[in-house]
């Protein structure tokens, strides 16, 4: 790694500069090791934490530095705990909300549907706008013939595999599996929305 640094600082021509800067970039990144950087950053969150849980314990603060640490940690517990970033307010109204209806739906709904939900006094509600709709039937279109076309190539590499050398089959089903696959992947992008009508059914109830 050494030897590619002074190759690419000395030997670089003035319209090759853009390739060095990138290799510089890639190498500063890889010398910092990114996963240590993010340990490095989890570790100071963790501090930040203990820190004002031993402030709180200590009831040497104010009534307003006890409220507004305690709030600190009670937001930090519900966004580990649930991945909601949520006030004081709306984190009781989602628990209320899922005890009344843990039946019908689960947090990862609540999790799903959360950039739709909205807290009007203590009532949970949720809202599809029209580009939502326009959106999930765009994917679950793209979805279905995607997946349609996968289906094709692998029934026409099966039917041709007597016309074909092994490779060309088996690349052909390989290709048509990535492409399932991916249509599978990408129909993800749709749990939101069927999230969202759920917090929507069980809300009107």
């Amino acid at each position: 790694m050494e030897e590619l640094l002074k190759y690419f600082t000395t030997n670089v021509t003035g319209d090759k500069i853009w390739i060095a800067f990138l290799f510089l970039a890639v190498y500063y990144t890889l010398k910092k090791e990114p996963f240590k950087i993010f340990a490095h950053f989890s570790e100071k969150k963790e501090k930040e934490h203990d820190l004002a849980k031993t402030l709180l314990e200590s009831q040497k603060l104010g009534k307003e530095a006890n409220e507004f640490l305690r709030e600190h940690l009670e937001r930090h517990a519900f966004r580990k705990y649930y991945e909601i970033n949520a006030d004081a307010e709306m984190r009781e109204a989602l628990i209320k909300f899922h005890r009344k209806h843990q039946r019908k739906i689960g947090w990862h709904d609540i999790r799903r549907a959360y950039p739709d939900i909205t807290l009007s006094g203590s009532k949970i509600s949720a809202k599809l706008k029209w580009y939502d709709h326009l959106m999930r039937w765009l994917v679950t279109s793209l979805c279905y013939l995607v997946g349609a076309y996968s289906l094709f190539v692998i029934i026409y590499a099966i039917l041709t595999r007597s016309a074909v050398d092994t490779l060309s089959f088996l690349g052909l089903t390989l290709a048509a599996l990535l492409l399932l696959l991916t249509a599978v992947i990408f129909s993800s992008l749709n749990w939101p929305y069927h999230s969202t009508r759920k917090i929507i059914k069980v809300s009107t109830e």
